[in-house]
């Protein structure tokens, strides 16, 4: 029987299943709050199940990207991108809506429900990594830069932010970061950085004005998500006990869904208290009965309950190891898709998942982000995965490109130490001479 071997960065590989592990063993320990509010439809038994189906898919994507050299994707990443574009146009026809919590993330196709903004996270980063190669000489000008990829980050980012503020503003701050570290030159990305401030600002003008000439003006779908955004930007601040006329101005959705933020981001914060430095022991946690979204949104307090600060500052560690991983892996990428590829996927997954932990900790507004390859599965653990077996595909054509070129060096010195072997004795026998 052949020998499988997997070639790679074999820490990364590790982090992989490490990820995995804490995954099922976390989803299990805290899914009782899904039990106690649906002991009919679910139990412990279902929800790890579903789970460790999660964990087998993502395996099999991570797999299947990890088979096909790099090269592929970049004959497919603009079609890639197009397919995600479109997906989240898709979502603007109520036909495919899945709306929850009032906003529309989800896209009904076939009886299920695809999270589109993950499919859009990897297709934009393809997106990128393609066109810093193909037009390398075009984005040498701010004119080329903005028409030929800027634009582009731009559309995703408009139409993402009508639905979700956070998702649009963490895309925009990933692909500014693989943008900085491409060379792309800095007075570009600060006219970038400063032209995105200036629309952003005039978006909130806007929304302000346009309440004050109307109150249902937040019930339009342009403001979908400014009034929630600003909510917890004052809850984060403290002053969740503002006047009641900003609370008017909002939904009934939105003032529901505020409420119950509120107290997921307190539970959370009581969690990683009681926790300690040791923790209370895997399945000893207690919030999960009150955070619903103990599983997903805030998994990160819960495994500090149970394991303590020292589980904590473990999952913090594997993050940047990965992306240390990531960066050394890209300097030695032989061209510049690659290695564009490689570091857009890994400021993606990291920037995601500190993203999460912020905001598990209290140090940042709520954002609705899960933590990749740990919380509960489903279409993010599925395309994450998937970009963790991209990054792997790369990492196994690095790998092999240095096997080959030791062997070649390896070759060439045994060569010469033949060749000094031959004159040496010629040299020996004409002294003997």
């Amino acid at each position: 029987m052949a020998k499988i071997r997997l070639r790679g960065d074999r820490v990364i590989w590790f982090i992989v299943a490490i990820f995995a592990m804490i995954s099922i063993i976390a989803v299990f320990s805290v899914g009782s709050f899904l039990t106690k509010n649906n002991p009919e439809i679910m139990s412990k038994t279902s929800i790890y199940l579903e789970q460790f189906g999660s964990v087998a898919l993502g395996f099999a994507a991570l797999f299947l990207c990890y088979a096909f050299n790099y090269n592929f994707y970049r004959k497919i990443a603009p079609y890639v991108f197009g397919a995600s574009l479109l997906m989240l146009l898709m979502l603007f026809v109520p036909a495919f809506q899945d709306e929850r919590n009032g906003a529309v993330r989800g896209l009904k196709l076939f009886g299920h429900t695809l999270q589109v903004f993950e499919f859009v996270k990897v297709g934009l980063i393809l997106f990128i990594s393609w066109g810093l190669e193909k037009y390398y000489k075009e984005i040498r000008t701010f004119k080329g830069f903005f028409l030929k990829l800027l634009i582009w980050v731009i559309a995703v980012c408009a139409c993402i932010m009508v639905n979700s503020f956070s998702s649009a503003l963490l895309l925009g701050i990933v692909s500014m970061m693989v943008f900085y570290f491409m060379d792309v030159k800095f007075k570009f990305l600060a006219l970038t950085v400063g032209g995105a401030i200036v629309l952003i600002v005039a978006l909130f003008g806007i929304y302000h004005l346009a309440l004050a000439i109307s109150p249902k003006a937040a019930e339009a779908a342009i403001f979908n998500r400014i009034g929630t955004v600003e909510n917890r930007v004052k809850n984060f601040a403290g002053k969740e006990k503002d006047t009641t006329i900003d609370l008017t101005k909002l939904s009934r959705e939105q003032l529901e869904q505020m409420d119950r933020e509120e107290r997921q981001s307190e539970s959370a914060k009581i969690a990683i208290k009681e926790g300690g430095i040791f923790g209370k022991g895997v399945g000893n946690g207690t919030a999960r009965y009150s955070l619903s979204m103990a599983f997903s949104d805030f998994i990160f307090a819960a495994i500090v309950e149970e394991t303590g600060l020292i589980g904590g500052i473990v999952i913090v560690l594997l993050y940047l190891i990965f992306l240390f991983r990531c960066i050394s892996l890209s300097f030695k990428c032989p061209d510049a898709f690659s290695q564009a590829l490689v570091l857009g996927l890994a400021f993606l997954i990291t920037t995601q998942a500190f993203l999460h932990i912020l905001v598990n900790v209290r140090l940042i507004p709520i954002t609705g982000h899960t933590l990749p390859l740990i919380s509960h599965g489903g279409t993010a653990y599925l395309v994450l995965s998937a970009a963790f077996g991209i990054i792997l595909s790369v990492s196994r054509t690095v790998s092999k490109m240095e096997e080959e070129r030791k062997a070649a060096e390896a070759a060439a010195a045994a060569e010469n130490g033949e060749a000094e072997a031959v004159t040496t004795e010629e040299d020996n026998i004409e002294l003997n001479a």
